[in-house]
């Protein structure tokens, strides 16, 4: 679909029926054609690594290795894990009927939605946009796909790319603004899967509810860092900035601020200089495959921002507006004082990193508790009955022991949100089950027909369905104890 063509209503209108007619064709519920067009999506990949590496770079500047490790790689294995398990994921699961249901067989089978609407961000444009349709496809369902506007390059890539490995009636790629993505939202879908931020969430969710359609919203929000007393911090630091810096922190699970006792404070800060030293040795430039912001709005924003808490500043600071680059940088705040903070008032997708001090244990998991919950947590501890109760005490999409961000790596570990941060889960059998209908199906035959069942309700009619449904009279139970 061309994309001058993208914002108009009856083109939109046009894609959707060729997917309904597939749909309706049944071809896209196979599992002969699931794999087939698995085996396209991970062909269309690794054939045009280069390109898609290209594409990034051009919009906002990101290293290829960087694009290899967190897009490339999670589209494989999410790709490759679907072909060699969706045969067992297709399978229904038998279900032992009561006796009262007897003769009868039942079963729980998957079956896909239909025709579903899969909007993409700009942070992961590749990963982001097939992944989810990789979980549509391996579901049975056709899909249309709307990348993000703001990685021109990725979407103008996607839209020359996906028509030449799958077919147009079980997958469409529309490319366009806002007003497309306003006007796809007007249509009726069976299933929409959105990726993006939390306000522009509540506007899909809003649309979805317009036909009360099923959605999955992967969004983001603060994700937090506790780090104890008793963490190796050398070790803490690199792991930490490998999740900062990775994307320039326009990642929905970097670790957004790092909370951390008082007496812990200048220590960890000598460990993250350390380690930034490590990773750039030769500092601040361009050279040292620092990734660029997305675009200049969101660049002024942090700028702004880092700007109003120069005399927070403990590492960094620097910027390049010709590049658009921040310096990863450290900013340190009381937690009295925190949520007055810039800084601390929304999610800072950039490689700003605010420290907030606590006194007590219990203040860290009382302030993330005060929030929303976030779509990751992540705790650096030694001490495990610490981390067992942050554990049990708190609520988020993802929790990492002395890691950042590796959760996306596998498909093994379903990846939503919660509250604010999202609802429903994806990657691997979680996606197939997120695109999926489970329908119950129970089959009886002719043969028998017992008529207990019918009018008119006698007493010895009750009395035998009472024994068949175990209504015997049951021996008062004790008061509890109080």
């Amino acid at each position: 679909m061309n994309s001058e063509h993208s914002a108009d209503p009856s083109k939109l209108q046009a894609a959707q029926n060729i997917l309904r007619a597939g749909f309706s064709s049944g071809r896209s519920k196979s599992l002969t054609t699931r794999l087939q067009l698995l085996k396209k999506l991970e062909a269309m990949v690794l054939e045009n690594q280069e390109a898609i590496c290209a594409a990034i770079t051009a919009d906002f500047g990101r290293p290829k290795e960087d694009t290899i490790i967190a897009e490339l790689s999670v589209v494989i294995e999410e790709v490759k894990t679907a072909q060699k398990k969706l045969k067992k994921w297709m399978a229904p699961r038998k279900q032992w009927m009561p006796l009262v249901l007897f003769p009868s067989k039942g079963y729980v089978a998957p079956v896909p939605f239909g025709v579903v609407l899969i909007i993409g961000p700009w942070n992961y444009p590749i990963q982001l946009l097939l992944a989810p349709l990789i979980s549509a496809i391996a579901a049975g369902n056709c899909a249309l796909l709307k990348p993000s506007e703001l990685t021109a390059h990725c979407s103008e890539l996607m839209c020359k790319l996906i028509p030449q490995y799958l077919p147009q009636e079980i997958v469409q790629v529309v490319a366009g603004g806002i007003e497309a993505s306003e006007q796809l939202l007007e249509l009726k879908w069976d299933f929409i899967f959105f990726t993006g931020s939390t306000q522009v969430g509540h506007s899909v969710a809003r649309a979805a509810a317009k036909y009360l359609t099923p959605t999955v919203l992967e969004l983001g929000g603060k994700s937090p860092c506790i780090v104890d007393s008793s963490a190796n911090l050398e070790v803490t630091a690199r792991r930490i900035w490998w999740g900062k810096i990775l994307n320039a922190g326009q990642t929905c699970v970097a670790p957004d601020y790092i909370l951390t006792p008082r007496e812990n404070v200048e220590p960890l800060i000598e460990a993250l200089k350390k380690v930034l030293l490590e990773f750039f040795p030769n500092g601040f430039n361009r050279s040292q495959s620092f990734c660029g912001i997305v675009n200049e709005r969101h660049f002024k924003r942090l700028h702004g921002i880092a700007s109003a808490h120069r005399d927070d500043l403990r590492i960094g600071g620097q910027t390049q507006t010709e590049n658009k680059l921040i310096e990863p940088s450290v900013y340190v705040f009381d937690l009295a004082k925190a949520d007055s903070a810039a800084l601390m008032q929304e999610e800072i997708f950039g490689p700003l990193m605010p420290i907030v001090a606590f006194d007590r244990s219990q203040q860290a998991i009382d302030y993330i508790n005060a929030h929303d919950h976030p779509l990751a947590l992540y705790i650096f501890s030694s001490d495990q009955k610490f981390i067992e109760t942050v554990e049990e005490q708190t609520q988020s999409g993802s929790l990492v022991v002395n890691d950042t961000v590796i959760q996306l790596a596998t498909s093994k570990l379903p990846f939503g949100g919660v509250g604010a941060s999202g609802m429903g889960a994806y990657h691997g059998q979680a996606g197939f089950q997120a695109f999926s209908h489970l329908r119950s199906v129970l089959k009886r035959p002719f043969w028998l027909d017992l008529p207990v069942r019918y009018r008119p309700i006698t007493s010895w009619k009750m009395y035998i369905l009472r024994k068949l449904f175990s209504f015997q009279k049951q021996k008062k139970l004790p008061s509890p104890a109080r």
